[in-house]
């Protein structure tokens, strides 16, 4: 079952951008926030699609597809 996995696989996209989806491997029991930090990208300013679901960004993260939105923040 997934538990024994100590790896999570995310195919990641970032929209909109210039760049194709990449898969990276995470330590299980990785947030999303950590996969932003790792992706250098501030939290505030994007909206998480898990598999296209909206996501926490203080979530776990599981296997899967996920798209992370930039959304224009006025200010």
């Amino acid at each position: 079952s997934e538990h024994i996995s100590s790896t999570v696989s995310l195919r990641i996209s970032v929209e909109p951008s210039e760049e194709p989806p990449k898969t990276m491997a995470f330590l299980s029991g990785t947030k999303y926030e950590d996969v932003l930090r790792e992706l250098r990208i501030n939290q505030e300013t994007v909206l998480l699609l898990k598999d296209g679901e909206l996501v926490p960004s203080d979530g776990v993260a599981s296997p899967g597809n996920l798209s992370i939105l930039k959304i224009t923040s006025k200010g």
